[in-house]
């Protein structure tokens, strides 16, 4: 079954990270916010499933 995914509203906000984890993403190339919010958003989930 195929589920839609409607995405939320983003909102601007000011993260600092390690120079290498961002250095990591950017050599992925164009996107890498959508990467980094898509990690973050596997952790989150992973910890709500518990």
């Amino acid at each position: 079954m195929v589920y839609l995914v409607v995405p939320q509203p983003r909102q601007r906000v000011s993260l600092r990270v390690d120079q290498g984890v961002l250095d990591f993403f950017k050599t992925e190339g164009k996107g890498y916010q959508t990467r980094m919010n898509a990690v973050l958003r596997a952790y989150m989930q992973a910890k709500k499933a518990g």
